[in-house]
């Protein structure tokens, strides 16, 4: 159901992200305090794209175009090793960020 409060996770929204299991154990707590998209399931990550589409719209032919766009890029390794600031978001900057901004690049493109 839409809301339109900035502090609800709206579950009708998709996005595409990275998990980052590894993170678990150093975000969980916080993220169970302060991150309404943990108490909805969403697991540590980095956000690819948000909002994405509308879970409606992601079918068959979405998988396929997002199956080939990402598989054209190759596993790399990242650190967590500072934390930074969105307005109102505190989070662990990846480095090197660039490969997962090729990532957005190239779903944004598609």
């Amino acid at each position: 159901m839409p809301d339109a409060s900035p502090h609800r996770f709206q579950a009708v929204r998709t996005g595409l992200i990275v998990r980052i299991p590894e993170a678990e154990p150093a975000v969980s707590a916080w993220r169970e305090r302060f991150d309404p998209s943990a108490r909805a399931g969403v697991p540590a990550h980095v956000t690819v794209v948000f909002p994405f589409l509308d879970g409606s719209r992601v079918q068959g032919h979405v998988h396929r175009a997002l199956a080939e766009v990402l598989g054209g890029h190759h596993a790399f390794d990242v650190r967590f090793a500072r934390c930074e600031r969105f307005p109102g978001v505190l989070y662990l900057a990846p480095e090197p960020d660039a490969p997962l901004r090729r990532l957005t690049e190239a779903v944004v493109e598609r």
